[in-house]
């Protein structure tokens, strides 16, 4: 929001007009605390990086960069491998016609820019690399978690700032409400400023701003983003046998750990047959697997649940 939009610096008088004036680049410049389409942007690319660190690759060719081609698989569910004049590269393409079996489409085809396009036909030339057995990408959970994230972070932001609104103004005069207005843009930029003006107490009505629970509201909204972030995590496999937001025992963590390993398990087995079929079409040595930290992350796990007796309480053990 720029300043112009909700104050009329014109209409202010002496070192009002000069706390605007000086502060209106700064104003400018911040993001506004309710814009939730800034914090979903930024949560997309934020959560898509989580995401691409998964798996690691070797032997890849100098055209095909690993970041690419994993925002291929990820994005469309899906990603083609082929060989033209530029080499074995990634693309991103459509498949289509009719298999025998769903989701085995015979046919693909590519169409970018510089390379073109073309119909190929599946497993003889063009190999697909899936995301999962369903071809199912991570765009609708990525954004899901994004919009909630961005919206838990536009909250945390309103609150933060109206926790230096000490009371909620009233004028009779338009004057007395831009001069009031102007102090807020030095306190919206953490500034501390004061009217200049006499009358000032007699021309408004001060409403208290119940805000004596902000400190306890904050924590509960950052709490519950966390928990968003956490959950989030949990479903790409990253998870913590000591996380203390409910009472677990071993059984509980030893189940959720295993359906996290299934689901990232069937995505490396997918990309494994991916770029088998690519080393068999073009004679590369590709290989694929777990990240060395998400391995780490895994191997964690495993052994703070190796270490707990069945039945035990995760919160009282970690204490």
């Amino acid at each position: 929001m720029r300043l112009n939009s909700f104050l009329n610096v014109f209409k202010l008088r002496g070192k009002q007009k000069d706390t605007a004036m000086s502060n209106k680049t700064k104003y400018d410049l911040l993001e506004d605390v309710t814009d939730v389409y800034c914090g979903y942007n930024y949560y997309v690319n934020y959560l898509y990086e989580k995401l691409i660190r998964i798996f690691k690759y070797e032997n890849l060719p100098d055209t095909i960069p690993r970041d690419a081609l994993e925002n291929y698989i990820m994005q469309n569910g899906y990603s083609g491998v082929v060989k033209n004049k530029f080499g074995v590269v990634a693309v991103p393409c459509t498949k289509y016609g009719v298999g025998l079996y769903p989701l085995y489409e015979p046919l693909a085809q590519y169409c970018t820019p510089l390379m073109q396009g073309n119909n190929l036909v599946v497993g003889r030339d063009i190999a697909i690399i899936k995301n999962n057995s369903f071809e199912i990408s991570c765009d609708s959970i990525v954004k899901r978690y994004a919009r909630q994230l961005a919206d838990f972070d536009a909250t945390i932001n309103i609150l933060t700032s109206n926790a230096r609104i000490p009371v909620l103004p009233s004028f009779d005069n338009e004057d007395s409400a831009e001069s009031y207005k102007a102090v807020m843009v030095a306190n919206r930029l953490g500034q501390v400023d004061t009217v200049l003006d006499k009358s000032f107490i007699q021309k408004g009505t001060f409403t208290p701003f119940t805000n004596t629970s902000n400190t306890a509201k904050i924590n509960d909204v950052v709490s519950a983003r966390n928990e968003i972030l956490r959950t989030f995590l949990n479903e790409i496999g990253i998870t913590s046998a000591n996380d203390k937001r409910e009472r677990m025992v071993v059984d509980e963590v030893n189940i959720n750990s295993q359906l996290l390993l299934f689901n990232v398990s069937d995505m490396l087995e997918c990309r494994k047959n991916g770029v088998e079929k690519i080393n068999e079409l073009y004679g590369t040595n590709i290989t694929v697997d777990l990240s060395d930290e998400y391995k780490f992350i895994q191997n964690n796990v495993s052994d703070n649940v190796d270490t707990l007796k069945e039945g035990d309480d995760i919160e009282n053990k970690s204490k």
